[in-house]
């Protein structure tokens, strides 16, 4: 099992630095990196399907391609923005993380040509800048994704949700999906360096209106209480992991990647 996760853990350094080239060169090709943001989600797919993890998505119909939106979802793993970037590929899809991960060698660089929201949590006076850039990509029709709860969930059960995103939400007017993710933890658990196979699934709820008949406070904690509920309806705390196939010593599923075409 250690060698398997050593594995699958190789194949991510070595896909990542791989995908990496094209995604900096990309990136100076338009202003928003669009055309970056399109690799990532090869780069996405292929980690995925490496690690024998298959991804479900239930309510895409629930949403209008040729619209930007503000998703928010819970979060359980390291494997969660690789699930959303697969599951929204009808989407140019921007996410906001923490300011650390510039330090990362070369996702950290990666990050920062394709314009993700890399914030201080405890600097207050990004809070404006942070709404500034939201509105920004949204503006570009480009869709932005939020963690309300701020980290990863330990035991897989919700953590509180942070106002912060609500707060840029309700700034922008923009409609907020809820989106559930149930079964990354088992993939692999904060905290846990191995990967393991199985299945992950994503809910992606009605799209919410902004109450604007009341005043900006009172319309973000309904907003925040909207979105939890919403959440929390189609949660669980775990899923069991899919058995691993037997026929690769990455455990692939049986369909491969999609590859870019010229």
């Amino acid at each position: 099992m250690v060698l398997i996760a050593a594995l699958r853990i190789s194949f991510i350094v070595l896909h990542t630095l791989f995908w990496s080239v094209p995604v900096l060169l990309f990136s100076f090709l338009d202003p928003y990196a669009q055309r970056s943001a399109r690799l990532i989600r090869f780069w996405a797919k292929g980690n995925l399907w490496a690690c024998g993890v298959k991804v479900r998505v239930q309510g895409l119909e629930r949403l209008d391609p040729h619209k930007a939106y503000l998703f928010m979802s819970n979060h359980q793993s390291q494997f969660d923005i690789l699930a959303l970037m697969s599951v929204l590929e009808a989407f140019q899809l921007r996410w906001v993380a923490k300011r650390e991960l510039r330090k990362v060698p070369v996702l950290g660089l990666c990050m920062q040509r394709t314009h993700q929201i890399l914030v201080d949590r405890e600097s207050r006076a990004q809070a404006v800048a942070t709404i500034r850039r939201v509105k920004e990509l949204l503006q570009a029709g480009i869709s932005v994704l939020f963690f309300p709860e701020g980290t990863r969930s330990k035991d897989g059960q919700l953590l509180p949700f942070k106002p912060g995103g609500f707060a840029v939400a309700i700034e922008t007017r923009v409609l907020v999906v809820p989106v559930t993710i149930n079964g990354s933890r088992a993939i692999m658990p904060s905290g846990d360096w191995k990967v393991r196979a199985g299945a992950i699934e994503i809910i992606v709820s009605e799209p919410i209106h902004i109450d604007l008949q009341v005043n900006k406070k009172m319309a973000r904690e309904d907003l925040l209480r909207r979105v939890q509920q919403a959440i929390a309806v189609n949660h669980r705390s775990d899923l069991p992991s899919v058995p691993p196939p037997v026929d690769s010593p990455l455990v692939v599923p049986s369909s491969a990647p999609e590859r870019p075409t010229s």
